[in-house]
């Protein structure tokens, strides 16, 4: 309990800075660039960010389960960043150039490259953190987020203000640079080795749950990119700036998860009643944020956006009742973990797919970005159900 706390408690730091400032950032990047200027924003980012688990095939979870047993060993992590320095480059730019030409929007060239770049740099430093959660120096993780988030609402809104959307990106990927230098100057790491056989191990061990995040990272997403190639650039902004509120207030129980694997990890898998307790926890603080945003939904949006996205107030309506089944799924996601139920979260994830893409066809041309807010909400519901049950098993034969 006292590690998981320690753990959770600058986990809670580093996450609060990281969408305190990312939401200051849209925030000033939407009035800017304006809806349709920071709609292509929000596309660019959403298409490179929905292909980022590509570049990890479940690698992140796998070392920070196998660092948080292993402290000292240095040839399987200098193996995985070996292999992530490879992921991040040639096969992950592959697919941002695919997409682009998949996708059909010219005018997104260089927004979806500059993109791609940030995700790049990104995937590089979920691995890091995950090895200073695995350590219990979750400090580290805070003081690169910290930098990157001050550093990047700078940058971005100078970009945006002196060179619009190109300029925005630029910053984003600018700052994102300098929490990778963070990382690699403050984090004891061995050097990076070819090594095929461990290569062989990780992407075997971590496919299913590489197949979990790459869906996950469509159905965050999605949603964004249907509105926008069905209504355009403008209707995606103030569809995406109701998704940023949703998922800025998903920190507290996103970093409870996240503390929750290491700490297990460590005590092989036995944690008695913290499960439970945790999840109790997420769940409270998700219905206050649900409550406080859905009800106060036209007051954020106007006061934060501006009247120019006054269409987000019936979306954020929807979408801020998201966060409970977002946390069940979190809770679950890092039980069966621990657990070894690796197959089963990645089937829960494609399901999950399926029903986003189901409902986004039929509920957006009838309802519009209200659509595809209850898609949203309807997915993140189903695959709550899958994960809580066999989880809650779990905790209990456990402990």
């Amino acid at each position: 309990m006292k590690n998981w706390w320690f753990t959770t408690r600058w986990l809670l730091g580093s996450q609060f800075a990281a969408r305190l400032l990312g939401l200051l950032n849209n925030v000033l990047l939407a009035r800017l660039l304006a809806p349709v200027s920071y709609g292509d924003f929000t596309q660019a980012m959403a298409i490179a960010g929905s292909l980022a688990p590509v570049a990890d095939t479940g690698i992140s979870a796998i070392i920070t389960r196998y660092v948080a047993r292993r402290p000292r060993s240095s040839a399987v992590l200098g193996a995985a960043i070996g292999l992530r320095m490879g992921q991040s480059l040639l096969p992950w730019g592959i697919m941002v150039w695919a997409s682009w030409w998949i996708y059909g929007a010219s005018h997104l060239g260089l927004a979806i490259v500059l993109a791609g770049a940030y995700w790049a740099i990104a995937c590089m430093q979920q691995l890091l953190a995950g090895v200073a959660r695995a350590r219990l120096q979750a400090h580290i993780e805070t003081r690169a987020v910290a930098l990157e988030r001050v550093s990047t609402v700078l940058l971005a809104a100078a970009g945006a203000f002196w060179f619009g959307l190109t300029g925005a990106l630029a910053g984003v990927v600018v700052g994102g640079t300098f929490a990778l230098i963070t990382y690699l100057r403050c984090l004891p790491l061995p050097r990076a080795r070819l090594h095929w056989r461990i290569w062989k191990r990780l992407i075997a061990l971590g496919t299913p749950l590489a197949i979990a995040d790459v869906c996950h990272g469509f159905i965050m997403r999605m949603d964004i990119l249907a509105i926008g190639m069905r209504y355009g650039s403008q209707s995606a902004g103030w569809y995406g700036s109701a998704s940023v509120l949703l998922w800025a207030s998903n920190l507290v129980a996103g970093s409870m998860a996240l503390a929750l694997v290491p700490t297990s990890a460590a005590q092989s898998g036995e944690t008695g009643n913290l499960g439970h307790r945790v999840l109790g926890w997420m769940m409270a603080t998700a219905m206050a944020l649900a409550t406080a945003l859905g009800a106060g939904a036209s007051l954020w949006v106007l006061l934060l956006y501006g009247e120019a996205y006054a269409p987000a107030v019936p979306v954020l309506r929807v979408l801020a009742w998201c966060l409970l089944p977002a946390s069940l799924v979190a809770w679950g996601n890092a039980v069966l973990l621990v657990r070894h139920r690796t197959a089963w979260v990645g089937a829960v994830a494609v399901l999950g797919t399926l029903c986003m893409m189901t409902s986004l066809w039929w509920w957006i041309p009838r309802y519009g970005m209200l659509g595809a807010a209850c898609a949203q909400l309807a997915t993140q519901c189903i695959m709550a159900v899958f994960l809580i049950t066999p989880a809650w098993r779990e905790k209990r034969q456990s402990g």
